[in-house]
């Protein structure tokens, strides 16, 4: 089946107030398809979201270089966004809490999103609210109407921020760490929810986790990013099951599992501050297999036989040490 390009990103830098905090990121995103961002606190996951969704700071905060483009819209041009934010794209940010007003009822958000988004389907706005609230699964939305949001449990003002960003019908919905502080069975069925919804409503996702068992769960294909830049991409399950890059290797020997035995093996030391990035491989210093030659250059994606691609000029090498060391 051909697939359609809904959102393509190509070395796409960012910065806020003068510093580079994302250098280089390269995404494809598919009209219908869903896709994973993993990867350490401070990895530039939920920065580079927040350029796709046009939610950059407006004063320090810009796309320095590469190119990004929206169902056809470059959204390096000035005022791209001005009618793309809830109708193209839309965005679940992480807090549900500190994204909802605490002094506004759950309705009069969700009636002023529909209305600045002329979207009650001939409903009415305060009709359509309560559809949305049903169609994200919170029963008596009457009831969830009339209430403020630290009436609401965790999982259900995460639910009403989706309903939120649904509200416009968009076609790629960015999901940002959207099981934060939420318990284990909550947070599966916040992930089978956005499974549904962009299932149903023919919308394309971005999920963004640090957790790979949330991304495996719901997303066709994963960019796994280390210092602010996207390290390997490929299938989910190509990359679950047969990591090539050593950072997305050392994610998944530090995730627990069940039936797992044996300790945890975490990633020695911490990532560099983005003011002093190594000049090569910003992995290199806590990579097992760093030598001399990955400090010359920062190393770019490139194409493996198992159909992913990853940014370590010591990639096929390490392969071979691997299949020679099973053997």
């Amino acid at each position: 089946m051909t697939q359609t390009l809904l959102l393509q990103a190509s070395n796409v830098a960012i910065e806020i107030d003068g510093r580079q905090l994302v250098s280089s990121v390269d995404l494809a995103v598919n009209k219908g398809s869903a896709v994973g961002i993993v990867g350490e606190t401070g990895s530039g996951k939920s920065l580079t979201c927040r350029a796709i969704a046009g939610s950059l700071p407006a004063i320090g905060g810009s796309i320095t270089h590469g190119t990004l483009t929206l169902d056809g819209r470059d959204l390096t041009k000035p005022k791209a966004y001005a009618d793309l934010y809830g109708r193209t794209v839309s965005l679940v940010p992480q807090n549900s809490l500190s994204a909802l007003n605490p002094l506004m009822r759950i309705g009069a958000h969700l009636i002023e999103t529909i209305k600045a988004l002329d979207a009650d389907d001939g409903l009415g706005p305060k009709n359509r609210a309560a559809q949305l609230l049903e169609r994200v699964g919170l029963r008596d939305p009457e009831r969830i109407l009339r209430q403020y949001p630290h009436q609401l449990s965790g999982g259900m003002r995460q639910r009403v921020m989706i309903a939120l960003a649904i509200a416009g019908r968009p076609k790629l919905l960015i999901a940002d760490e959207p099981t934060t502080a939420l318990d284990v069975s909550v947070q599966k069925e916040i992930v089978e929810l956005l499974g549904q919804l962009t299932r149903e409503e023919d919308m394309a996702m971005i999920l963004v986790s640090h957790d790979l068992g949330v991304v495996s769960a719901a997303t066709e294909t994963v960019a796994v990013m280390y210092s602010g830049m996207v390290v390997e991409h490929g299938p989910t399950e190509t990359i679950l099951q047969h990591p090539r890059h050593p950072y997305t290797k050392a994610l998944l020997e530090a995730r627990p599992t069940i039936g797992r035995t044996g300790r945890l093996v975490g990633i020695p030391g911490a990532p560099a501050s983005p003011d002093a990035w190594p000049s090569g491989c910003r992995f290199a210093p806590r990579c097992k297999y760093a030598q001399p030659a990955c400090n010359e250059a920062v190393p770019t994606l490139e194409a493996t036989d198992s159909g992913q691609f990853v940014a370590c000029r010591r990639v096929h090498e390490i392969g071979a040490l691997e299949s020679a060391g099973a053997a």
